[in-house]
C-alpha cells in the first residue's frame, strides 16, 4: 500500500496508538505467563496486570471492576448479552444495530424468543415513546446501540435506560462506536459491550459490563475463566493496551472531539459547496464527531471509493463489507436502494487534518463527475 494513502476510516477501525503498543510488549516476552497460573510469579504478574486493567477501564466507564467481564471483541460481548434470552422471552431492538445484534436475533426468534425490531425516523433515532409502546409483559431484555457507526446518531441511552428500569427490563447497549468518543452515562444501563480497536487500542480484545446483580449465560464454554462469564486464556497483551487506550482517551477524548466536529463540518460544507446532487444522512447535531455520512446521485459508491485512489474509504460497517445490497441502516432510515447504494461513510480520527478535509473536497468533486460522465455517454 502506498504510504500516502490517507485513512479516512476510522469506524472500521483505528490504528493501534504508539503508546499502546509500547504498554504491551513487556507482556508478550518479560511477563508471559498464564493470569490463570496464580501458584507462579509468572502467573501471579500478569493476573495483577489483568486486575489493574480491569480497575482502570471501570474506573474510565464509571463502573465497578467486578462488572466488567473481557472478550474477544464486541461481537463476543454482543452474543453474550443476548444470551440470557430464553423461549419465551420477549426481545426488542432496532432496526440500525450491529449485525451482531441482529443475526443473534434472528437466530433466538427461531429458538422461540419473540423479537421486535424498532424502526427508527429518519435521523436513525429511537425515541423512549416508541420503546414504551413496545414493551409487554414478557419483555426482558431491550438493546440499542448507543452509537451508529454508519450514520453517526447517538441515541439517547439515558431516556431509553430509564424507560426499562421504570417497567424493570434489562437494558442492553452496544456502545463499541461511542466509547472513548463522547461521553458514556451507564447509570441506569445493565449491561454494555466494547472494542478496543475502536479507540486505538489493539484489534482481539473486548469487554462486556454486567452491573452487579445480573445473571448471564455464556457463548464460550470450557473452562472458569472471567467468573465464568468467557471461558479461554485471557489475552494479556491485549488486555494491558485496551487499558491504556482508554486511559489515553480520558485525556485526549474531549479536545479531539472538537477538532473532529471542526473537520466534520468543513468536509460537509466543502462537498455541498462544490458537489452538486449530494444529500447527508443522519443527524446535523447530536452526531459522533467524525463522522459523515453522503449519498453521491448517480453515482455508485463502490466506484467512487475505488477512483479515490488518494483515500482509504468505505461505504458502511467493515462486518458488512461483503454484502453487495444497500445499506441495511440508510434503507432503514428511508432511503432509496439508488440513494444507499450511492453512499459513503467518512470517518475521520487523530491523523486527520484541514489539509487532508481540502483534499477529500477537491478528489471527490473531480471522481464523481468524471463518474457521472461515464454513466451518461
Amino acid at each position: 500500500m502506498p504510504l500516502d494513502v490517507i485513512y479516512v476510516d476510522h469506524h472500521s477501525t483505528t490504528p493501534c496508538d504508539p503508546r499502546v503498543v509500547e504498554a504491551m510488549l513487556p507482556y508478550f516476552t518479560d511477563f508471559f505467563g498464564n493470569p490463570a497460573s496464580i501458584t507462579h510469579a509468572h502467573g501471579r504478574k500478569a493476573s495483577t496486570a489483568v486486575e489493574d486493567a480491569r480497575i482502570a477501564i471501570a474506573r474510565f466507564l464509571g463502573v465497578l471492576p467486578p462488572e466488567i467481564y473481557f472478550t474477544a471483541g464486541a461481537t463476543e460481548s454482543n452474543n453474550i448479552a443476548l444470551n440470557l434470552l430464553r423461549e419465551g422471552d420477549h426481545l426488542i431492538t432496532s432496526a440500525t444495530e450491529h449485525k451482531s445484534i441482529l443475526v443473534p436475533a434472528e437466530r433466538l426468534a427461531k429458538r422461540g424468543v419473540a423479537v421486535t425490531i424498532l424502526e427508527p425516523d429518519s435521523e436513525g433515532f429511537i425515541t423512549a415513546d416508541a420503546l414504551r409502546a413496545a414493551l409487554r409483559p414478557e419483555t426482558r431484555l431491550v438493546s440499542i446501540e448507543a452509537a451508529n457507526g454508519e450514520i453517526g446518531t447517538i441515541q439517547p441511552i439515558g431516556a431509553l435506560a430509564a424507560v426499562c428500569r421504570e417497567r424493570r427490563v434489562l437494558f442492553h447497549t452496544d456502545a463499541t462506536q461511542a466509547a472513548g468518543k463522547i461521553p458514556l452515562d451507564l447509570s441506569l444501563v445493565d449491561l454494555a459491550s466494547f472494542s478496543a480497536h475502536k479507540v486505538y487500542g489493539p484489534k482481539g480484545i473486548g469487554a462486556l459490563f454486567v452491573r452487579r446483580g445480573t445473571r448471564v449465560e455464556p457463548v464460550v464454554i470450557g473452562g472458569g475463566q472471567e467468573r465464568g462469564v468467557r471461558a479461554g486464556t485471557l489475552n494479556v497483551p491485549a488486555i494491558v493496551g485496551f487499558a491504556a487506550a482508554l486511559q489515553l482517551r480520558a485525556s485526549e477524548m474531549h479536545d479531539e472531539a472538537v477538532r473532529l466536529v471542526a473537520l466534520r463540518e468543513e468536509l460537509r460544507d466543502g462537498i455541498v459547496a462544490n458537489i452538486d446532487g449530494v444529500s447527508i444522512n443522519g443527524p446535523r447535531e447530536l452526531r459522533l464527531p467524525g463522522n459523515l455520512n453522503v449519498s453521491f446521485d448517480r453515482v455508485e459508491a463502490d466506484s467512487l471509493i475505488l477512483a479515490m485512489k488518494r483515500f482509504s474509504l468505505s461505504s458502511g460497517s467493515a462486518c458488512s463489507a461483503g454484502d453487495r445490497g444497500p445499506s441495511r441502516v440508510l434503507k432503514a432510515i428511508g432511503l432509496s436502494d439508488e440513494a444507499a447504494m450511492g453512499s459513503i461513510r467518512f470517518g475521520f480520527g487523530k491523523s486527520n487534518t484541514s489539509d487532508h478535509v481540502a483534499l477529500l473536497v477537491s478528489d471527490l468533486g473531480r471522481a464523481v463527475r468524471k463518474l457521472r460522465e461515464i454513466t451518461a455517454a
